[in-house]
C-alpha cells in the first residue's frame, strides 16, 4: 500500500494544483483535513469556514471566487446573528435537526505536547497545509497518522480537532477516529488511529476494479448513511462526501477529512463552492446558500448510484453549470423550475434557456448487462427520493436507514 502511495507521489504530487486531489492527502491513512478551508479545486477556489477570518493561504480575496477560470462569480455572505430569533418553519430553515447549534461554537484549544509519545514510521508526503507521517504509539503499539498542519493553519486544525471530537462520542459511526492531539511548538499535530490495509472507495467502485458485491454495498453504505446520521444529528455538515473520503478495510468503512465541515445554523449563509464538483447538490449548484445538511444526502447518494450503475462518476460536469445541466438532463427542467420559484432562485437567461426542455429519465434506463446484478427496484426508489432538488423534500440521512433496499 505504501508502495502505490509513494507511485502516486511521484506522478501526482508536484503537478496538483489542489492539494485535496493529491492521492498522499486524500488517501488510505493519509488524512489530510482540517487545513483545506481554503485550496483549489481544478481551478476553482473553495472556501468554507464558520468564521471571518481572513483567506491567509492566497492573495485572492476571501470575497472573491474564480470559478472555471472565469473572473465573473463573486460570492459574499451576509454576517450571522446568533442571537436572533428564528422562525423554524422558514423555507429557509432545514427542515431537521435545525436548532441543535444555539450559540457560536469555537474550535477546540490543542494542548502542548511532544512526539515522545510517538516513533515515526514513515514520511509519507506533504502538502500545502500540513505534512503526513505514519507512526505507532509506544505506549501500546497502536499504528497511527500523525499530522501536523503549519503554524499559520492553527484555526483549521482546531475547528477539525472539535468537530471529530464531537463525532467520535458516537462509538460505532463510521467516521476516522482522533485520538490525540497536541502542539509540537507552533504546529498543531492530529493523530488518527490507522485503518490498516485500506483503499480508497474510488478505487473499489472504479469499473475496472469494481469488486463490490451487492450485500457488500448495502453493509458499507448502510455504514456510511448511519455516519451522516449521526453527523446530522450533532448539528455538522461534513460538506465534502466524495469517494476519496471514504477510506474501506474489509469490512470497516470510514468518512475521513473533515476539513471543509462546518456546524449548521438556521439562515445562515454559507459558500456554494464548497467540496467537489461532482458530488455537489443542485442546491449549491444554483448558488442557494442557505442549504443545509442535505447536501450530504446528495452526494452520498451520487457515489451510491455510481456503485450501482458503474458509472463513475454519475454526474460529470466540466464546469459549475455543466455539472448542473447533468443533474437536469437526469431529473428533468420542470422540476427544477418548480424549485426556483419556490425558493425565489433567479437564472439568468442564458443558463436558464440552456437547462430548458429535458424530461425526467428513469433510472432503470441505466441498467445494461454490466450492472444488472446490482440493481433491484428498492434501491431505484431509494435514488430516486435522494435525487429530488428540493433539499426538504429530500430523504434524510435517518430516513435512509429504514429504506426498503437495506432490508430485503
Amino acid at each position: 500500500m505504501l508502495f502505490i502511495i509513494s507511485i502516486f507521489l511521484i506522478t501526482f504530487g508536484k503537478q496538483s494544483p489542489d492539494p485535496n486531489d493529491a492521492f498522499l492527502n486524500q488517501s488510505i491513512a493519509v488524512m489530510l483535513g482540517g487545513q483545506q478551508k481554503h485550496y483549489y479545486d481544478n481551478n476553482v477556489v473553495v472556501h468554507s469556514s464558520t468564521t471571518n477570518q481572513k483567506n491567509h493561504y492566497s492573495s485572492i480575496s476571501p470575497d472573491y471566487f474564480d470559478d472555471d477560470e472565469t473572473t465573473d462569480f463573486v460570492e459574499q455572505l451576509q454576517s450571522y446573528d446568533y442571537n436572533q430569533d428564528i422562525n423554524l418553519n422558514d423555507l429557509r430553515v432545514s427542515r431537521i435537526h435545525s436548532d441543535i447549534n444555539k450559540i457560536e461554537i469555537m474550535p477546540l484549544i490543542i494542548p502542548e505536547g511532544n512526539m515522545s509519545n510517538y516513533a515515526v514510521k514513515k514520511y509519507l508526503g506533504e502538502g500545502t497545509f500540513a505534512f503526513v507521517q505514519s507512526g505507532i504509539r509506544l505506549s501500546d503499539g497502536l499504528l497511527v497518522v500523525l499530522k501536523q498542519i503549519k503554524s499559520k493553519y492553527l484555526w483549521w486544525a482546531r475547528m477539525e480537532a472539535h468537530i471529530i471530537d464531537i463525532l467520535n462520542e458516537e462509538k460505532k459511526a463510521s467516521i476516522v477516529k482522533l485520538i490525540d492531539m497536541y502542539m509540537n511548538n507552533t504546529s498543531p499535530v492530529l493523530v488518527f488511529e490507522e485503518l490498516q490495509n485500506s483503499k480508497t472507495l474510488d478505487y473499489r467502485i472504479y469499473s475496472f476494479y469494481h469488486d463490490l458485491i451487492l450485500e457488500e454495498i448495502k453493509r458499507f453504505y448502510l455504514q456510511l448513511f448511519y455516519g451522516l446520521s449521526i453527523t446530522h444529528s450533532k448539528g455538522i455538515m461534513h460538506l465534502d462526501i466524495k469517494p476519496q473520503n471514504i477510506i474501506v478495510s474489509n469490512d470497516d468503512i470510514q468518512i475521513i477529512d473533515w476539513g471543509v465541515s462546518d456546524f449548521y445554523y438556521p439562515l445562515k449563509e454559507y459558500r456554494t463552492r464548497v467540496g467537489t464538483r461532482h458530488y455537489r447538490a443542485p442546491e449549491q449548484l444554483l448558488h442557494y446558500k442557505h442549504y443545509d445538511y442535505a447536501v450530504d444526502v446528495w452526494a452520498l447518494g451520487s457515489i451510491l448510484a455510481s456503485t450501482i450503475f458503474k458509472k463513475y462518476p454519475f454526474f460529470k460536469g466540466r464546469n459549475n453549470d455543466d455539472q448542473l445541466l447533468q443533474v437536469v438532463k437526469v431529473l428533468g427542467s420542470q422540476d427544477l423550475f418548480q424549485f426556483c420559484e419556490k425558493y425565489d432562485i433567479k437564472l439568468n437567461e442564458k443558463l436558464k434557456k440552456t437547462l430548458q426542455g429535458y424530461e425526467r429519465q428513469a433510472l432503470e434506463n441505466y441498467i445494461d448487462e454490466n450492472n444488472r446484478e446490482l440493481v433491484s427496484p428498492a434501491v431505484i426508489d431509494l435514488l430516486n427520493k435522494i435525487f429530488v432538488y428540493d433539499h426538504r423534500i429530500r430523504i434524510s440521512a435517518e430516513e435512509v436507514l429504514q429504506h426498503e433496499f437495506f432490508r430485503e
